[in-house]
């Protein structure tokens, strides 16, 4: 991506909407997150008024962008939406599009247009990790919740640090635990196409997909392998009910909440995964396990 002289006319979008909507924990009125200072399709991004064009990539840059949205897409959770260089305004002279975005499918109940994405994710090859803090600090601060980049050469995943405006290397072992994911997401599966696979085969069980189970079902039906079909699904589902419990204690760990022996036990002994889900959910803010439990 490199800067430009200011936008011809061609680069201004006709008609563009003048409705502003409020940035969260900002007191000046900003502009609604889909209205427009670009064209949409003229390739070209604006960041503090200075107009960059976006190239096509080569692989692996260009593979990778669609290895990323494959996982992506694969774990989503019910109500949110997957898009890949979507435009956001993010202030009055900035109008870029993250390489992968995760915002709400509803609309914005302010303005009628889309909500601002709560995850966005960019891809880089050559460029130094440098080249997308100008635009991510942008998505930051109009209030994008979380912010990931991955460097394809060094296969690295860093996460956007709000608190110290910086980057944080993400180890490979680590799971990116977030409402917007049906289950925790590992780092490297956004490297590796087997782990990603394997992560979005988790959150089609977990959604109980109706291709996967009429398969299970068929295959029990012809009498092929049908202990070793039964046995293998009650295996992966086991799995990733252990996988869901344990991101649930997790995550309380991380929070420091408290658990005690009888609250381990309840979450490793369930056997639901649209309750774990839901504990998941509310382990993310929770103050106590009865937040949890509770609700």
């Amino acid at each position: 991506m490199s800067p430009q002289r200011p936008p011809p006319p061609a680069l201004l979008a006709p008609g563009a909407a003048s409705h502003g909507a409020y940035a969260p924990g900002r007191d000046q009125r900003l502009p609604a997150v889909d209205d427009r200072l670009v064209a949409p399709e003229s390739r070209a991004e604006i960041v503090d008024g200075r107009v960059y064009r976006t190239m096509g990539a080569n692989p692996p840059h260009a593979t990778q962008h669609a290895e990323v949205t494959h996982v992506f897409a694969g774990v989503l959770a019910s109500g949110y939406s997957v898009a890949v260089d979507m435009l956001t305004r993010a202030d009055a002279d900035s109008d870029a599009a993250p390489d992968v975005s995760i915002f709400p499918s509803a609309a914005d109940g302010q303005t009628g247009g889309r909500q601002l994405e709560e995850i966005a994710f960019e891809v880089l090859d050559t460029e130094r990790l440098a080249h997308a803090t100008d635009k991510v600090e942008k998505f930051a601060k109009r209030g994008v919740r979380r912010l990931f980049a991955v460097k394809v050469a060094s296969r690295t995943v860093y996460e956007w640090n709000h608190e110290h405006h910086d980057w944080t290397a993400l180890d490979p072992s680590q799971e990116i635990v977030d409402r917007c994911f049906r289950v925790p997401l590992p780092v490297a599966a956004l490297l590796d196409r087997v782990l990603a696979d394997d992560t979005v085969a988790r959150a089609l069980l977990a959604a109980r997909n109706r291709v996967l189970e009429d398969a299970l079902a068929a295959r029990e039906a012809r009498g092929e392998a049908r202990g070793e079909a039964r046995g293998e699904a009650r295996g992966e589902a086991r799995g990733a009910r252990r996988s869901l419990a344990a991101s649930v204690l997790r995550v309380l760990e991380r929070r420091g909440v408290a658990v005690d022996e009888a609250e381990r036990a309840r979450v490793l002994d369930c056997d639901a995964m649209e309750t774990l889900a839901l504990w998941l959910d509310r382990a993310a803010t929770a103050e106590s396990t009865r937040d949890v439990f509770d609700g």
